[in-house]
């Protein structure tokens, strides 16, 4: 408000900004800082399950090469040396089936170890077991970070609301920020306790399961990695395209949200003024732009899916030849290309994952930016505590030519003087 002579107060209004989403998504990261001791045992207690986890299939894949080993070895003639048989079966012709038993740790005429294989298959179920213990801690560790995190948010966002001044409000409706409020920190909420836990455990995974795939077979493993690229161009396409989708589809719900409550609250204002038909068009208009955004969003990440699915096959069939083609020339075991398969599909999933959660990921950042639209917006200056007061109240106020306007451009108050005695209410009212 402008005094005698014409000095300007104005306030702030929503903060305009364009949409940055590696900006809005380190701040949103940043939220967790204070949580750092939970955040350090859910990543130890994830680093060790995956740890498990991955060791398993290698494991495993020894208990398959001792069942081998002892359906091979029994049907071989008793009293010969591995080195014999192969040297037979070579001297019959038959030299496949030599470079592929020369692959399998098997003794001629001794049939399975079950003692053995019982001793693998214990020391499976407890690694498994103590990784799905783990991934429990993990899990809980998650959930209490993502609910003290959002907690503090709708502190931040109330304490806001209350900093802000009245020039906020009179241009920002109110159902637009209730939605903020509301929809947006509840939308980061889910997309928190859908996306973190899992991300983190599908980053660990990938780096676990890529050092054993090259611990069993370098060659295989490059193999496994042909697709990767692929699927590290087909997520990025996908998500420039999601985004600014995401963006909208928020946006457009805060619009919505803030018709409804206008209509809501205003509902005899708007019967009285015959203002039901237009009041449901500008609904209809702006529930088909929620519609619009919200479908393209959806339908551009929902692509992702799908098509990672697709590349995901094709490293399988890959895999699976080439590892047919290793064990048939001794190269490898039966049991290491079981394990590697494993790790094939283990390594796909989380690829996979990480690509689905894209949507989640970006519809979480979107609404993160608003609400930190919202917790940037110039607040109201307190008032001085030096201020001078009369040193008597008679309850009069007087105005001598004061201009009043939010933006320098649009005048709504221009050289207004009165004087208000003690008693009387007056109100200025106008557009």
């Amino acid at each position: 408000m402008a005094g005698p002579g014409g000095r300007m107060m104005a306030g702030g209004g929503p903060d305009q900004r364009s949409m940055d989403f590696k900006g809005s998504g380190k701040r949103l990261l940043k939220q967790l800082a204070p949580e750092r001791g939970a955040l350090w045992l859910m990543l130890v207690a994830g680093v060790l399950s995956v740890a498990g986890a991955v060791v398993g299939p290698k494991i495993l894949g020894r208990a398959t090469d001792l069942v081998f080993a002892g359906v091979v070895g029994r049907q071989m003639p008793d009293g010969t040396t591995k080195a014999q048989t192969i040297e037979r079966l070579r001297s019959e012709g038959d030299g496949g089936m030599a470079d592929m038993l020369s692959g399998v740790d098997f003794t001629p005429g001794r049939g399975i170890d079950f003692a053995a294989v019982g001793e693998v298959l214990l020391w499976v179920l407890i690694i498994y077991v103590a990784a799905g213990l783990l991934m429990l801690v993990s899990t809980r560790m998650s959930i209490k970070v993502i609910n003290r995190t959002v907690y503090r948010m709708r502190e931040d966002v109330q304490a806001k609301l209350a900093r802000l001044p009245l020039s906020y409000f009179d241009k920002a409706k109110r159902g637009e920020v209730l939605s903020r409020a509301t929809n947006d920190i509840d939308n980061i909420s889910q997309t928190l306790q859908q996306s973190m836990g899992q991300l983190i455990n599908s980053l660990l995974t990938i780096v676990g399961v890529m050092a054993m795939m090259f611990w069993i077979s370098p060659l295989l493993a490059l193999v496994a990695l042909v697709t990767v690229p692929v699927s590290v161009v087909v997520a990025t396409k996908v998500g420039k395209r999601s985004q600014p989708h995401f963006v909208q589809q928020w946006r457009s719900t805060g619009k919505l949200n803030a018709h409804v409550e206008e209509m809501y609250t205003g509902h005899a204002l708007v019967k009285v003024f015959g203002r039901q038909e237009e009041s449901a068009a500008d609904f209809r208009e702006q529930n088909d732009a929620l519609y619009e955004a919200g479908f393209k969003a959806q339908f551009n990440s929902g692509v992702m899916q799908p098509v990672m699915f697709f590349i995901s096959n094709i490293n399988y069939v890959l895999v699976a030849v080439v590892g047919g083609l290793r064990v048939a020339s001794g190269t490898l075991s039966i049991g290491d290309v079981q394990a590697f398969i494993q790790y094939s599909r283990q390594f796909s999933m989380p690829l996979t994952q990480v690509a689905s959660m894209a949507n989640l990921v970006q519809s979480g950042v979107a609404s993160a930016e608003r609400i930190f639209e919202l917790l940037d917006a110039e607040e109201q200056e307190p008032d001085s505590p030096a201020s001078e007061r009369p040193s008597e109240s008679l309850g009069k106020v007087a105005l001598e030519q004061v201009a009043f306007r939010y933006e320098a451009d649009k005048p709504l108050i221009e050289d207004l003087s009165l004087t208000v005695e003690p008693g009387q209410t007056v109100a200025i009212v106008g557009p």
